[in-house]
Order: C-alpha cells, then structure tokens, then sequence
C-alpha cells in the first residue's frame, strides 16, 4: 500500500507534464488550425469507433437477428397444417408452395420430417440431398446429429423441450450453416403428431454479407472523412474570421485608431461581441477626443498659470528692486539729519526725501491703477471725440517737449468719436506721449495721428529715434520691463506706463501694437467706433 501513493503521484505529474506540452505546442497554432484540428479529431475519433465496431459486433448482430428470424419462421410454419399431405406421404402442392415461398423470402433453407422420419417437406439441393435416397437412415442420421447439437437429453424419445440453433457442416459439400432444430406438435383426429423441422441459413451468405459491409463503410467513411474534413476546414475558417477581424480591430484600436469598424451582422455572441467592441470604439473615440481637447486645455491653462506665476515673481522682483532704491536714499537722508546737520544741508536732505516719497507714492498709485484694472475695474463710459482729446493731450505737454526741441505734429481723418471712459483714454494717451518723450533725442520729433478705419478709430503716437529690439517687441507691455536701455535718455520710469495702456485698451475690446518704422517707433491703439456694442464687460 504505501509503494502505491509514489505510483499514483508520478502517474498524475507525468499527466500534467503532457498536458502542458499539448498546451504550448497548440497555444501557437492559429484558431482555425487548432479548431481544424480539434473537430476532424473528434470525426476521426467516431469514425474509429464505427469501424472497431464493425469488425467486433456486426458479425454476432448479423448472427442474432437471423437466429430471431429463423424463430419467427419456425413460429409461423407450426401454425401450419402439416397433416396436408400427397399420395405418398410427401406435403403437398399447396404446402410445398407456402414453405418455398418462405425460403425464397428469407434466403433459408426448410427441412420437414413426420413422426415416423420419413421427409415431408425437402428441397432437392437442401443438405440431404434428393428424396430418393434411404429416407428412413438418412434422416435418422440427421435427427441424431441435431440433437446432438440441442444437446437435449429427451434425445431418442423424440421430443425436444426448446428450439436448438447452432452452427453445423455438410459434410458433402463442407458448408457451414446457421441451423434451427425444434420439435413442432401438431394435432390431427385429435391425436398429438410431433413433426421435426429443421431451418438452416448458409454462414457464408452471412459472412459475404458482413464482409461486404464492412468493406462498404470502409469506403464510405474514407468519403466521409474527405467529405467532412473539407467541410470542416471550410466551416473553421468561416467561424475564425470573424474572431481574426476583431483581433485585427483590437489590434488597432489599441494603436489609438478608432476608425476601424466590425462589418459582422450575424445575431450570435459573435455578433453581439462585434457590435459591442464597435460602440467601446466609438465611446473611446469620443471620451479620447474630449480628453484630448481637455488636455489641451489644460496644457494652456498650465502653461498661463506658469506664466501669471512668473510674472508675478517678477513683478514682485521688480517692486522690491523700485522700493528698493528710494527707501535706501530715505533711511541714508534721514539717518543724516539726526546728525544735527546745518539748516541749508537739513533743508537738502528734506527736499531729497520729500522727492523720493513722491516717487514712491506715486509708483504705489500706478501699482494700484494696474491691480484695478486687471481685475476688471468699472468704467465710465461716455461718447467724446477721440481726435479732439489727443490733440488736447498733445498741445498740453508741447513745453516738455520744447524744452528737448522736440518737434510735434497732429492729423485728424473723419468724426473720430468713440464711446469709452474719457480719464482711462487720456491716461492712454498720456503715458504713450510720456513714453515718446523719455525715447526721443534732442532735436527728435514726436506726431499724433487719429483716424477711422472701418468700426474702429485708430490713434498713433510716433516718435523719432532708435528701434526698440525685436524681441522686445512683445515683452514692452509686461510690468516693469524695459529694453534697450541704450534708448533712454534720463529715464527713470517704472515700466508701468505701457501695461496700463494694454489693460486699458483690452477693457474697452480695442487692440494696441507698437512697430519699428524707418527713422523710428510708431504705437497704435484702436477703439470701436461710437455706435458700435463693446463688451459687456466694459461698460458701467
């Protein structure tokens, strides 16, 4: 018993080994060879069955259905009437008729013998022979030998208590046959007369018949195999392309090419899968068409919040840096007039941070203006000409200007009204003309200029001397830059001035540039003509 469990456990590790081999030799095949495979297996497997079947059962079958026919003849000829007998004991016609017709049915062969063993009934090429041969010996030879093959023992008294069926041999012409043996009563004149009747079948005629079905299902299952391994290879194909077009479409959807779709109709779970993985690609095309459109979103919305975060910190860089100089020359002013300085020097120094607190106050006032504008300040909008409020703005500050002998011109084109919060507009105009002047050489020239251009009115400042850099161009509207600083002339502004102009302009929906021309720099701004809707935004 013990040695027993190792067997057992071996057995099953062996088992498991096989099938993991099965399983990775098949596991690379594609699905319509292994399901070729698997299904022309299956047919050869029952063809095999019906062919060992065949050659070990058809045989005794054959056997047992014509020993149940040769009982049923024997049923039927005892319910004859045997007594019908000719001249000479032999049956007659009618008789004769009726049991060869049976013969001739049933491919059998009928002997009939009386009580007193003489041949009632005998076709000449039965194993007998003719009926002129010693009727009494040879049929006493033959009822001898077919007790023998009953076996009975109530042999001699010329009764046989079943029918006896077996196989026996002519000796004359060495045939084997399939022979029935019984002992049939039959009353007449009320008297019991016991007749012996013998059926034989010849086992050759079986045998032929056997081999000759063998030999035709042989053939037939060698169609049958071509028959159904073609059929077979047809249907696995036909069942596996779908499976290898949704493969495909997997394939593809899973390289982010939605635009595949499945073209399978059929109703079954193929079908439905099919449909299914169309509607998960489509769904997927959609959801991956909203994230990327999120994404790039997203992306901006990032990109704008590193760009706010930058300026912030150099906005806050550049506060601290304008803070940073007037308060220094505040505390050094002030430190001096502790010192118990004379009264001209104490009225200097009083002067001096007087100066610088203007300047800071005045930077927090601008810092101020700018934090309200960005934050979408309210304005105070009203119609006025745009012309005739540049050409009052310019004529205001033509003594700064003489005082450098800069020159200054204006042109109008057209009514040039806009409908805008008027003090915002003159702090436009005011810083770009504050602007000019800072860039302008003595002896320059600075020119307004104020025209409409379809729904807008357009308002130039132009100012004579060197170009500012072209990569400056777009950085001058941002807080606290300043380019070139090879343009200023005594220039300490604090860079503010340009952003509150693009703050002030973006409020009113207008648009703002500045540009190199030939023998200078020109910065435009535009407004909506009067009686053109602005932006809800911006009005009161």
């Amino acid at each position: 018993m013990p040695s027993f469990f190792p067997l057992r456990e071996k057995t099953n590790s062996l088992r498991r080994r096989m099938r993991m081999r099965y399983i990775r030799r098949t596991g690379n095949l594609p699905i319509r060879v292994r399901l070729f495979v698997i299904t022309f297996g299956v047919i050869l497997f029952f063809l095999g069955i019906i062919f060992i079947t065949n050659a070990l059962m058809l045989k005794p079958y054959y056997h047992y259905m014509k020993e149940k026919k040769l009982t049923s003849t024997l049923q039927i000829i005892a319910k004859l009437d045997l007594s019908d007998t000719d001249e000479e004991g032999y049956a007659s016609s009618d008789l004769c008729s009726t049991l060869r017709g049976y013969e001739e049915e049933g491919n059998i062969h009928i002997i009939i013998l009386d009580d007193r063993l003489n041949f009632l009934y005998c076709d000449k090429d039965s194993l007998i022979g003719s009926r002129t041969v010693d009727r009494y010996n040879g049929a006493r030879q033959l009822l001898n030998s077919l007790y023998e093959l009953s076996g009975d023992e109530t042999k001699g008294n010329g009764t046989l208590s079943s029918p006896a069926v077996g196989m026996r041999r002519n000796r004359k012409t060495d045939t084997a046959y399939l022979s029935l043996f019984a002992v049939v009563p039959s009353e007449v004149d009320g008297e019991i007369i016991y007749y012996y009747v013998m059926i034989n079948t010849s086992v050759s005629a079986i045998d032929d018949a056997v081999s000759a079905f063998n030999d035709y299902a042989l053939l037939l299952g060698v169609f049958a195999m071509i028959i159904c391994g073609m059929l077979s290879l047809v249907l696995c194909s036909n069942f596996a392309q779908p499976i290898l077009r949704i493969n495909e479409a997997t394939k593809r959807m899973a390289d982010m090419d939605f635009s595949v779709k499945l073209e399978i109709h059929s109703k079954d779970e193929l079908g439905q899968l099919a449909e299914s993985i169309n509607h998960l690609s489509s769904e997927l095309e959609s959801k991956i068409n909203e994230l990327s459109v999120a994404n790039i979103q997203l992306k901006k919305d990032i990109e704008e919040k590193e760009k706010i975060d930058i300026q912030r910190r150099e906005l806050l860089s550049n506060v601290s840096h304008e803070f940073k100089t007037p308060l220094a020359i505040i505390m050094g002013y002030s430190e001096g007039l502790q010192l118990n300085i004379n009264n001209e020097e104490r009225d200097y120094y009083c002067s001096v941070i007087s100066d610088e607190a203007v300047k800071l106050n005045h930077l927090a006032a601008r810092l101020l203006d700018l934090a309200e504008l960005e934050s979408g300040a309210i304005m105070d909008i009203s119609e006025f000409s745009l012309s005739e409020l540049a050409e009052e703005r310019l004529k205001t500050m033509s003594y700064i200007f003489a005082e450098h002998n800069i020159a200054t011109g204006f042109t109008r084109s057209g009514e040039c009204t806009v409908n805008a919060d008027y003090s915002r507009i003159e702090e436009v105009i005011n810083n770009l003309l504050a602007n000019a002047q800072h860039h302008t050489p003595d002896g320059g020239k600075i020119s307004v200029s104020v025209s409409e251009n379809g729904d807008f009115v357009i308002c130039s400042v132009f100012n004579s001397g060197s170009h500012i850099p072209e990569e400056s161009l777009d950085r001058i509207w941002d807080s606290f830059y300043k380019g070139d600083k090879a343009r200023t002339r005594k220039y300490g502004g604090s860079g503010l001035g340009l952003r509150i102009v693009s703050s002030i302009v973006n409020l009113h929906g207008g648009s703002y540039s500045a540009q190199n021309t030939e023998d200078g720099v020109l910065f435009t701004f535009s407004l909506p003509k009067s009686g053109i809707q602005n932006d809800p935004s911006m009005m009161d």
